[in-house]
C-alpha cells in the first residue's frame, strides 16, 4: 500500500542503494580518476557488487509484499544484517586503502559509502512500522472474536 509510512521508508533505502550503481566510491586526490562500486574488487570476486545487487533487488521486493507482514518483517530483518554487512565490507576496504596510492596523494571513500548503513537504519524502522501494524491488525481480530450464533 502506498499511503504506508514503512513505504516511504523502504522506497528511500531501494532509492539510495539503486544510487549506489550510479556513484562513485573510491576517488584520488590530485587526480580525475574515480572507481565505482560495482568494479570495487577482493581478489577478482566483486562483493560489494553482488552485494549492491542483493540489497538492491531485496528492498525493493519489500515494497510488493505488504498483504504479507510477517514475512515483510523477517526480510527486513534479514536486509538490515545484510546491509550491515554489507557495509562493514566497505569499511574493510577503507581501512585497507592506505597501500594503493598510484593515482594521486591517496585515495578518498565518497559519502555514498555510507548510503548502506542509512539503508539498514531506513529498513529497521520500516520494520518497526510494520510490526506496529500487524499488532494492531492482530488486536482488531482478537475484539472481534469469532462469530457465535444467535440460536442455541
Amino acid at each position: 500500500m502506498i499511503q504506508r509510512i514503512q513505504t516511504l521508508f523502504l522506497t528511500i533505502a531501494a532509492g539510495l542503494l539503486i544510487a549506489m550503481f550510479f556513484t562513485p566510491m573510491i576517488r584520488y586526490v590530485g587526480s580525475d580518476v574515480t572507481i565505482p562500486f560495482v568494479t570495487v574488487s577482493y581478489k577478482g570476486f566483486t562483493l560489494t557488487t553482488i552485494f549492491s545487487i542483493v540489497c538492491t533487488v531485496l528492498s525493493v521486493a519489500l515494497i510488493f509484499m505488504y498483504k504479507n507482514r510477517i514475512r515483510q518483517i523477517r526480510l527486513c530483518n534479514l536486509n538490515s544484517l545484510i546491509l550491515l554487512g554489507y557495509q562493514v565490507i566497505i569499511a574493510v576496504y577503507f581501512f585497507q586503502r592506505g597501500n594503493v596510492e598510484k593515482f594521486g596523494e591517496g585515495p578518498i571513500f565518497t559519502v555514498p559509502c555510507i548510503f548502506p548503513l542509512c539503508a539498514a537504519v531506513l529498513t529497521f524502522i520500516a520494520m518497526r512500522y510494520i510490526a506496529r501494524d500487524e499488532a494492531i491488525v492482530m488486536a482488531s481480530t482478537r475484539l472481534r472474536g469469532p462469530k457465535k450464533s444467535a440460536r442455541k
